[in-house]
């Protein structure tokens, strides 16, 4: 049994979550653990059909979860998302900003500014607004557990073209540090989880070739899979994680050690 396997039963009980890109890949599997666990989740993302589908998945199995549509590029419709979550359930406790998007590979001196502006757009700039107006909501009960996500990658580069995720993931690190320094003392931690290569729709469109030569790589012998990464985000939000604050948690099996290892 692995730990993505072991569940804990009301960790969660009265607890409302909002989880960003929660139809599919990681966020889908963050959105099942934490209503698994008791908490009432709202799942936000442009992909009405596999966000349906996740919410029936989590309905089915006794859990409660809804979805809304949001890009959360747009201001507006992050507020609205926010708004309608308290309107409805009467709290945010906890924020899992998993929306984003990878890169398409070119060198620095190829990339298109346009493809940078979209991927950091998506990455940093929808990871500020979520994390502005669920704060403000926090901030009102004094409680909050803010999650962002990472990457390997803004710790060690893992391949060529790869210029603006890198940058993207790189500038979540940061964030998540610098919001510590302002959300603290309103009773929020903000931390993040840094996924090494897992198993998930984007990764999977990049051809079984990326994957295969990855998991030869991770001292743990396998590609990490979404339920991984939500065992990680469901521990940084729960009350056991209460007194860690500003962390970016490596989840990646062991790969960023041995490739440290074999560059010293």
């Amino acid at each position: 049994m692995s730990g993505s396997d072991i569940t804990y039963a009301g960790r969660f009980d009265g607890r409302v979550a909002i989880v960003t890109g929660g139809a599919m890949g990681i966020g889908g599997a963050a959105a099942r653990r934490l209503a698994r666990e008791g908490a009432t989740v709202v799942i936000a993302d442009l992909d009405e059909k596999a966000g349906a589908e996740n919410v029936r998945t989590i309905t089915e199995t006794g859990g409660k979860a809804g979805f809304v549509t949001c890009n959360v590029t747009d201001e507006a419709a992050v507020r609205a998302l926010m708004n309608g979550t308290l309107a409805t359930h009467g709290r945010i406790d906890i924020l899992a900003n998993v929306a984003g998007v990878s890169t398409k590979q070119a060198a620095v001196y190829d990339m298109p500014l346009e493809e940078f502006r979209r991927v950091t757009r998506i990455n940093i700039e929808g990871t500020f607004l979520c994390t502005k107006y669920a704060a403000r909501a926090m901030m009102a009960r004094k409680y909050g557990r803010i999650i962002n996500i990472s990457s390997t990658t803004s710790i060690m580069p893992t391949s060529f073209g790869n210029t603006p995720y890198t940058a993207s993931k790189g500038a979540v690190s940061a964030l998540t540090r610098q919001w510590v320094m302002e959300l603290a003392e309103h009773g929020i931690t903000v931390n993040a989880v840094a996924p090494g290569p897992t198993r998930t729709p984007l990764t999977e469109a990049r051809g079984p070739k990326m994957l295969a030569d990855r998991e030869k790589l991770i001292p743990c012998g396998r590609i990490g899979e979404p339920e991984d990464q939500a065992a990680a985000i469901a521990f940084l939000a729960s009350d056991d994680a209460s007194y860690i604050n500003g962390q970016v948690l490596v989840v990646d099996g062991g790969l960023t050690v041995v490739r440290n290892a074999t560059q010293q």
